[in-house]
């Protein structure tokens, strides 16, 4: 019985590491502390505010990770290294709105990541 018990612990904890989304943090700015508000999603730079880049931020995940947790983990990434919001960077996301990444299409090869710049706005 032991041996069943550990054999399927082992299999569960294989799936789960299979199934993780990741995030990596490259700095390309000056380092701040940690910002403990929210952080904005922003589609452009902005020309309103000055601002400084601090680092881009990826997020990869499959189909079990919805588009919300994965912007959600760029927000807390971002934030750990002291952004106060994030510019997404189309050119190295994927398409959010086609077909192949809507729920019930092509899900065993639903690879998703989504890139972003992080800022530090001087508001």
């Amino acid at each position: 019985m032991k041996r069943w018990t550990l054999a399927l612990g082992a299999c569960a904890l294989g799936l789960l590491l299979v199934a993780c989304a990741t995030v990596q943090f490259t700095p390309t700015g000056p380092t701040y502390p940690p910002h403990d508000g929210p952080v904005k999603i922003l589609k452009a730079l902005p020309t309103d505010v000055p601002y400084e880049e601090i680092g881009w931020v990826s997020a990869e995940g499959d189909f079990n990770h919805p588009w919300s947790e994965l912007l959600a983990m760029l927000q807390q990434t971002a934030a750990g290294r002291g952004a106060n919001a994030i510019v997404l960077e189309e050119k190295f996301t994927t398409r959010m709105d086609t077909a192949q990444y809507n729920v019930g299409a092509n899900q065993n090869n639903d690879s998703r990541s989504v890139t972003a710049i992080a800022l530090r706005l001087k508001e």
